[in-house]
């Protein structure tokens, strides 16, 4: 694989998950300020106004990445609910390390999976059961290569529900 598909792939599939984090109003997204009704057990038995300097936290965009963690686990501590945000903040580094260790490989086996799923839906000259029999093998093959294939897919094509303002249509 060339290092220019490498690289396709890459920002194909960072764009995706910006794509999916934008707020589109317009189509039923979430509007630009979101009240928070709900939200994790720990924030159950605190005040309106401390749900309020809770969240604070997060939107306040001049805070680096560590100091919102260090000020949300201050806040945690002072109500009692540090142990919970530790917890939160250890599972996050370790989804971030599994990320990190695993999607180079998904990426690396994208163009093949996505070779080989062309070749599945270019052949005429077989039974949707035939057809469906290839997916299974291709799926146990490259486990999450088709779905992030069909994703990719919707991106391009503006089908479904998630469309993308990133690729210009010719």
């Amino acid at each position: 694989m060339s290092l220019n598909t490498s690289l396709l792939i890459l920002l194909v599939a960072s764009f995706s998950s910006l794509v999916l984090s934008q707020n589109d109003s317009k189509k039923g997204g979430l509007p630009k300020k979101v009240h928070f009704s709900f939200g994790p057990a720990y924030l159950r038995n605190l005040t309106k106004e401390e749900k309020q300097q809770y969240y604070a936290i997060f939107g306040n965009k001049d805070l680096t990445i560590k100091q919102q963690e260090d000020q949300r686990l201050a806040f945690a501590e002072k109500h009692g609910f540090g142990q919970a945000i530790k917890d939160d903040i250890k599972l996050k580094a370790g989804n971030h390390e599994l990320i990190r260790k695993e999607r180079p490989e998904i990426i690396k086996n994208l163009l093949a999976a996505h070779e080989a799923t062309m070749k599945i839906f270019d052949n005429k000259d077989q039974t949707l059961s035939q057809r469906e029999a290839a997916v299974n093998a291709l799926k146990k093959k490259y486990p999450h290569a088709p779905s992030t294939l069909y994703y990719i897919s919707r991106l391009i094509t503006g089908n479904g529900k998630h469309q993308t303002p990133f690729i210009k249509h010719h």
